[in-house]
């Protein structure tokens, strides 16, 4: 129980009735390979997404890459924002991959990698941000969620005006896996340490 001033009130407030919204913002990489690698990224947040995008747009800035998503980001500045990702404490056991081989089923596994990130926290209703997700790929995501996801969920595509640095994040997620995968020895430590510092989780 709490004590809250409203309007020259004073209410008492109970806790186990207060509904937790969780924000999720969602990306994927690998329909390009034919099925052979697919990876799909989760960031999840509640109430402290603001100050946390905050943090994560000043990291953005310092290691000058900016809003230039992955692929275009230049190496170095790629180095600097993971090691800024690295340092950030309001990051732990936020941000969560998958990965999925030898499969087209991206709609299916997008949904699993969602609903394992969604098991991690306690929430009463979820809000999912994907990017990509085309008017006709929303549902679709929804009804896969349904049997695994218990509460209720809103499911939205991020169009490109709307992209943030939650997007700019698991979009980064994405293609530091991938280039893990792809044999890449700096990405290869870099997601090993993300997961010491408990801010990335295998799923």
């Amino acid at each position: 129980m709490f004590v809250v001033q409203i309007g020259g009130k004073v209410v008492l407030c109970d806790m186990t009735k207060i509904k937790r919204k969780l924000y999720c913002y969602v990306d994927e990489t690998g329909q390009d390979t034919a099925g052979r690698f697919f990876a799909v990224s989760v960031l999840t947040t509640e109430a402290e997404r603001e100050k946390l995008m905050k943090e994560i747009e000043v990291i953005e800035q310092e290691s000058k890459k900016g809003n230039t998503k992955w692929k275009k980001a230049r190496p170095e500045a790629r180095k600097k924002y993971i090691e800024g990702i690295a340092g950030l404490d309001d990051l732990h056991d936020r941000v969560f991959f998958a990965t999925y081989q030898d499969s087209k089923d991206y709609l299916v596994h997008t949904a699993d990698a969602i609903a394992k990130s969604l098991r991690q926290k306690r929430g009463d209703r979820a809000i999912i941000y994907v990017d990509p997700l085309s008017d006709a790929e929303q549902p679709k995501l929804k009804r896969q969620l349904r049997p695994s996801v218990k509460i209720p969920t809103q499911v939205r595509s991020v169009r490109k005006e709307e992209n943030n640095a939650f997007i700019r994040l698991v979009d980064t997620i994405c293609g530091l896996v991938r280039d893990a995968d792809e044999g890449n020895e700096w990405a290869k430590k870099m997601v090993q340490k993300l997961k010491r510092k408990d801010i990335l989780e295998a799923l």
